[in-house]
């Protein structure tokens, strides 16, 4: 006896963590007379019990639904043969351990602490669930892409040569799942928030009226849309097991791989997913399309204003759709295996991220590192070999679901300076087609003509701009871009730097002269109309993409060949000028800011600081560069781009301190080079000393420092 009562002082800590410390108290079981010895037979059949259910308790306790000193929260049933636990209602007093702010941990962000939590209980007698299994298609039934160096490629290669016959009689093709009651309610709540949230249906639509850079197909997102209202609008919200059934069903089918054929027509695609077919990763895409769409409908907006009346209301719906969004994801990791569907909820989500966190926060990097992951395991980087199983529609989506993360990747890489996570040297690089999503989903005939009018360069002689085109555009100057980061990211030990990046600048500007005028922004005339203020932003936008990889080969150059100085400089006079130009345009319809807040930095930032410093240099007058440059131009232009940092990023953005903090140390650069100080004077110093630490995302020594133009600065001592 005394041996076990030695024991079971070493479990203290296991009962103070389960929160059943309070229910077995030292002082009576650890005493030796008969109500002892009772104690002590009642504690050692519970601690029996925790033993075996032990990770899963202390997994329930981290979730908040086993807490300590709060007796009344688990019930313990005792018999000879079996111990349980249910999680009871509310307490008294009431919880004071819960999870706050999110759906999942991992998703929660700062200004979602005001609002209710998604993944935290919100509704009486939720905690007391059964676990209840749901049959998922086991991980391993397919293991997704499987290229020439696998395990598998000498027998899929000659296969032909060979009948193989396979018993699968003991090969698992279900699991048995015990849904976790915290999992289930929070897939419950996701299903209680879409039903709320009918403005989510009326921000998709508007998305796809004015943004041009949408990747998702219109007809996939509205099949979403419609089918999720079908399936809650079947359901009776007040019956508690209707919802958890629709949960467990949305999760077995998310377990399912999508299963395709040549012949499957549009509508049978649709279905795969939709309606009974509804998944995880469909739901997210209408939370992650609602979250951007909300980062440009101006506070105006009637239909907005009606559920989020206030800036503080917007910032906790759209905290509420990144959790939403997020944790759809997370319910999809369990699934068997990777599609394009799942690639488009994750870019969704990427992008939505970054509008709420910034494009250089961790957040979005990690997003997009796990979309390069599905786009390699669900082969959306090699044209398959077996292209007659893939209907043509659906080829041409898996193409523009590469083609948007393929640019997505280059564009995060170049703004933090990291390697690239999706290489062009192991991908097909065919492009999507300049086709109409309309023209592609009706087929036939018009596809067939639509497809004879293109040139020879793959372009449509069609008028309009639409999402086909610029998807298109943006996908052949991503690759121009990844090959550009080789050089300026790569340590160019065995390559010729300046004929390399020249020779990538000439094939560089060959395919932007053989881009359709329609889609070229320097090619618009004065004083004509541009048309909607969202055809024009994008245009721009892909200007300053092209212009910003012959930047950054002819930055490189002039950092490691020191030659050139002639052409960085009027190639960043050339974004700056645009940037300022295109900033005069707006739209009371369409709010733009933190879409502008990404141009000034990304484009606008690198191209503000080669000249600043240029002309601090010349005002120095150290170093033997002779390049003259149009001072007052440059001047005016740097005084207007850094009067915009100041406001272009509101409160609440994701870029708002980054741009201040551009804002902050440009601005002490331009008071220096008017108002010249003898360069022994420390004002010098201080007005430089904050370039270390944001202007550089490329130096080759130190990727941390803030040193974008290090051979302008005049030494320091």
């Amino acid at each position: 006896m005394d041996t076990l009562r030695t024991a079971l002082r070493a479990a203290i800590p296991l009962l103070m963590k389960v929160g059943m410390f309070d229910l077995f108290p030292p002082e009576e079981w650890i005493q030796g007379d008969n109500e002892g010895r009772k104690q002590l037979d009642h504690l050692w059949s519970v601690l029996l019990e925790l033993w075996s259910y032990g990770n899963e308790l202390i997994t329930a306790f981290n979730a908040g639904f086993l807490l300590s000193k709060c007796q009344t929260l688990i019930c313990a049933a005792v018999n000879i043969n079996h111990m349980r636990f249910a999680v009871m209602g509310p307490c008294n007093p009431p919880m004071t351990k819960k999870v706050t702010g999110g759906l999942t941990k991992s998703a929660r962000g700062p200004r979602a602490r005001n609002s209710q939590s998604i993944a935290s209980s919100s509704t009486t007698g939720a905690g007391a669930l059964p676990r209840q299994s749901t049959t998922l298609v086991p991980a391993s039934a397919s293991p997704g892409y499987l290229g020439s160096t696998s395990y598998s490629a000498i027998l899929a290669e000659h296969r032909p040569e060979f009948s193989l016959n396979v018993d699968n009689s003991s090969m698992p093709t279900t699991l048995t799942y015990s849904m976790e009651p915290e999992r289930l309610q929070t897939g419950v709540r996701l299903l209680k928030l879409l039903q709320n949230l009918t403005i989510c249906d009326s921000l998709i639509r508007r998305y796809y009226t004015r943004v041009l850079v949408a990747v998702i197909p219109e007809i996939v997102t509205m099949s979403i849309v419609r089918s999720a209202r079908n399936v809650l609008g079947a359901l009776d919200f007040e019956v508690e097991d209707q919802l958890q059934n629709t949960v467990r069903k949305v999760s077995q089918n998310t377990s399912r791989p999508l299963s395709t054929y040549g012949s499957m027509t549009v509508e049978q695609y649709c279905a795969a997913f939709t309606e009974q077919n509804l998944r995880w990763e469909a739901i997210g895409i209408i939370f992650a399309t609602a979250g951007m769409s909300l980062s440009s409908t101006p506070e105006s907006d009637p239909d907005l204003y009606q559920v989020a009346a206030d800036t503080l209301a917007r910032e906790s719906l759209r905290a509420q759709l990144v959790e939403a969004s997020s944790t759809c994801l997370t319910f999809s990791d369990q699934a068997s295996s990777v599609n394009e569907l799942l690639g488009f909820c994750q870019y969704s989500n990427f992008v939505l991220l970054t509008h709420v966190y910034g494009d250089s926060s961790y957040q979005a990097w990690r997003r997009l590192r796990e979309l390069s992951a599905t786009i390699y395991a669900a082969g959306l980087h090699q044209e398959s070999p077996m292209g007659d199983n893939c209907p043509f529609f659906l080829r041409q989506w898996r193409r523009s679901c590469f083609a948007a993360a393929f640019s997505a990747d280059k564009n995060q890489a170049t703004f933090v300076g990291r390697p690239p996570s999706i290489n062009y040297r192991y991908s097909t690089l065919t492009p999507p087609l300049d086709i109409s999503e309309r023209t592609i989903v009706h087929g036939g005939d018009e596809l067939n003509a639509a497809i004879s009018r293109l040139d020879s360069f793959g372009w449509s002689a069609k008028d309009e701009v639409d999402r086909a085109s610029v998807l298109r555009l943006r996908f052949i100057l991503a690759v121009f871009r990844e090959r550009a980061l080789e050089i300026a990211l790569g340590t160019g030990e065995h390559s010729d730097t300046v004929q390399n990046s020249d020779e990538i600048i000439k094939q560089a500007r060959e395919s932007w002269a053989v881009c359709p005028v329609r889609l070229r922004y320097d090619m618009s005339a004065e004083g004509t109309e541009s048309g909607p203020l969202t055809k024009s932003f994008t245009l721009l936008h892909i200007y300053l993409d092209y212009l910003y990889t012959i930047f950054l080969l002819q930055r490189t150059v002039v950092k490691r060949a020191n030659t050139g100085h002639g052409a960085l400089f009027d190639t960043s006079r050339t974004m700056l000028s645009n940037i300022i130009k295109g900033n005069a345009d707006s739209d009371p319809t369409f709010d733009l800011s933190r879409h502008r807040a990404w141009i000034f930095l990304y484009y606008g930032l690198p191209s503000a600081s080669v000249l600043i410093l240029e002309l601090l240099h010349q005002n120095q007058g150290i170093g033997t560069y002779t390049t003259a440059l149009p001072r007052a131009e440059i001047i005016r232009n740097l005084s207007v781009f850094i009067s915009c940092l100041s406001w272009v990023a509101r409160p609440g953005h994701g870029n708002y301190h980054t741009c201040k903090e551009a804002e902050r140390k440009l601005s002490h650069i331009l008071d220096q080079v008017l108002d010249p100080q003898p360069i022994e004077d420390l004002a010098f110093h201080d007005a430089t000393s904050g370039l270390y630490s944001l202007l550089d995302w490329y130096h080759p020594s130190n990727p941390n420092n803030w040193d974008f133009n290090s051979e302008y600065l005049p030494p320091q001592n």
